[in-house]
């Protein structure tokens, strides 16, 4: 696609009515999240996906984040935390979690955010 894609808050038309379904998580320590996800954009050779998630609560452990992830938090919070660094990205915050992250993505509540992962 060479036109640009606009990213709604709802996602696409239906999309925000869509039941959630249950979500693959890295070591999960607690909840049962559900969500959906919806990609906007994905270029395959260049190893590039965009798009809007939503989950409910749930918190989970990485040895080594995969990938190189830039988030906008549209709604609820989430805690990044291991032994050097603990930091809440909440309601319009942005920010990037570097491939190669250990620690632990603490979801208290439901969040929505749009995301670009790289790699």
């Amino acid at each position: 696609m060479t036109t640009p894609i606009k990213f709604s808050c709802t996602g696409p038309k239906g999309w925000i009515e869509t039941p959630d379904g249950p979500l693959e998580t890295a070591k999960l320590i607690e909840g049962s999240p559900e969500g959906l996800d919806h990609v906007y954009f994905e270029r395959s050779e260049k190893k590039i996906t965009s798009g809007i998630w939503r989950s409910s609560p749930y918190t989970e452990y990485y040895e080594s984040y995969p990938c190189d992830e830039f988030m906008y938090v549209l709604d609820g919070h989430v805690i990044l935390k291991n032994d050097d660094f603990e930091e809440k990205y909440e309601k319009g915050d942005a920010f990037l979690l570097p491939k190669g992250f250990k620690g632990y993505w603490k979801q208290p509540v439901s969040m929505l955010k749009y995301y670009v992962i790289i790699g």
